[in-house]
């Protein structure tokens, strides 16, 4: 069977690609990767954004989030390095290292970085012919080496939280996938597999 299947454009960008645009979008939006409170962020700029405090048992808690390195993905078949969180069909996982910084009632700073893995599918954001939009739904993280048990899916809840808010605004036009000179109606897609996200569909 042809690449094509039963449509008649097939459009594929490799996980080194989806990479780059990753490294393209947040180097040119860096606020998406620094979330703190007023302590550590005053108001949001360019660089970083500024969130509520936390209020715990009457302690005003707060915090800083800074992913480093720029999330990268690695898609179906997972590689060694996603071994904490493989992917199976159509899924694709995400990994960063995340520095948390806490401060409670304006006391000292404690900060950790942690190594996190994101499970994630591709969808359609927008399906207008020739202009339409992937997106990137993550579906559950793993924090590798946090004990006991309770405590890491109390921080995977949070880390879920900040990644799906660093995601939600990324983007992948169809026109990076397929050839510039065609426009493209979406009928099968996006699909995750053999290292890179695939669509299907009809010329416009």
């Amino acid at each position: 069977m042809s690449l094509t299947q039963a449509q008649t454009i097939f459009g594929g960008i490799h996980e080194t690609g989806v990479n780059d645009l990753l490294t393209a979008f947040f180097r040119a939006r860096p606020r998406y990767l620094r979330f703190g409170t007023s302590l550590f962020v005053p108001a949001t700029s360019v660089m970083a954004t500024n969130v509520p405090t936390v209020t715990f048992f009457g302690q005003t808690v707060h915090f800083q989030v800074l992913a480093s390195p720029i999330p990268a993905v690695d898609i179906v078949p997972g590689s060694a390095a996603s071994s904490a969180l493989m992917p199976g069909v159509n899924e694709f996982t995400i990994r960063t290292n995340l520095t948390f910084s806490v401060s409670i009632n304006n006391g000292p700073v404690i900060s950790g970085p942690l190594q996190v893995f994101g499970l994630c599918e591709p969808f359609v954001a927008v399906s207008t012919p020739g202009t339409g939009q992937i997106g990137i739904t993550l579906k559950r993280v793993e924090i590798v080496d946090i004990t006991p048990g309770w405590l890491e899916s109390v921080v995977e809840a949070l880390v879920l939280g900040v990644l799906q808010t660093m995601l939600a605004t990324m983007r992948l036009p169809f026109n990076t996938i397929t050839a510039g000179a065609f426009g493209l109606i979406l009928l099968a897609g996006p699909i995750a597999e053999t290292d890179q996200i695939k669509v299907r569909g009809n010329a416009l």
